[in-house]
């Protein structure tokens, strides 16, 4: 086969710009720090890539509902450690109350207290976490107890539902996070309001009031309940957490792997890239230095 001038230029040329594309691509994995800029580069490193962000991104939402779950959780188990004081200094109160020795201005002064203990207890109910309220089921925009100031018993009316809030915390995991008003605090609420109007009431005895004392025992047993229920849920929560803490970790070392750019390798590839450049470039400008005539031989 005859070799001729034109072939040796197209030649140059077509190493020249193979060399330049080296060049290009190793100056763009320097400059971004990754092994690949479009999906042609790399089809299978790039659809490795995309399902290790598509794992991160399910990985960062679960966080987001872990977030959300253990602060609701933690708001649950301060109302319900607030419930609980009050509920125990009711108690207190009753069974001063049920001694028939009292005063009629200590008994004005245990129903004064009696009633504040109430509207806590009313208030604590209506904790929020944000604009939702907590106890009112899936009914979150609605306040969950409404003062209707009936009679013995029939105090508060409950808005929310007795549906379950609940959150996906995994792959498997699904978890209900809410307490309901109802569950909780109804009770609780109309219990101190009959003890608050019996003892507004002279004619009911001391005795009588002593009755309520087995029903604040069992309110005071049943936020104990209630609270390791939280707490159980919120150690699992915890331990979820800290899986997907360390399976976050995990994935972004893959992702890395698969297409970040090893530094020191890309310099030295470029450095050896730009000598075969320059060697090419000196090869060609003697195949340039023919004449005219030796170029159309």
């Amino acid at each position: 086969m005859r070799v001729t001038n034109s072939m040796m230029v197209r030649n140059m040329l077509d190493h020249l710009k193979n060399n330049m594309g080296d060049l290009n691509d190793l100056n763009e994995q320097l400059s971004s720090g990754k092994l690949f800029q479009m999906p042609s580069d790399a089809p299978i490193k790039v659809a490795d890539s995309m399902n290790y962000k598509s794992q991160l991104n399910r990985n960062n939402q679960f966080q987001r509902n872990l977030n959300q779950t253990e602060n609701w959780l933690n708001t649950t188990e301060s109302a319900l450690k607030s419930g609980t004081k009050v509920v125990q200094r009711a108690r207190e109160l009753t069974v001063y109350a049920a001694n028939d020795s009292m005063t009629s201005d200590d008994r004005k002064m245990v129903a004064k207290e009696m009633k504040e203990l109430r509207d806590e207890l009313i208030d604590i109910s209506n904790a929020k976490l944000g604009d939702s309220y907590i106890f009112s089921g899936q009914k979150s925009d609605e306040k969950p107890f409404e003062v209707t100031n009936g009679g013995i018993g029939d105090h508060v009316k409950y808005n929310g539902d007795n549906n379950s809030v609940k959150r996906r915390l995994n792959e498997n995991v699904e978890m209900d996070i809410n307490l309901t008003g109802k569950k909780a605090f109804e009770t609780e609420i109309e219990n101190i309001n009959r003890i608050y109007t019996q003892l507004e009431d002279s004619g009911v005895s001391g005795e009588e009031i002593g009755n309520n004392l087995s029903d604040m025992s069992e309110s005071i047993n049943k936020f104990a309940e209630l609270r390791s229920e939280v707490g159980t849920k919120l150690q699992r929560t915890g331990n979820i957490i800290d899986r997907l803490s360390a399976n976050e970790v995990h994935i972004k070392s893959l992702k890395s792997q698969n297409e970040d750019a090893d530094l020191a390798e890309v310099i030295t590839n470029l450095k050896m890239e730009e000598t075969v450049y320059r060697a090419s470039l000196a090869s060609g400008s003697r195949i340039m230095q023919q004449s005219l005539v030796d170029f159309i031989r």
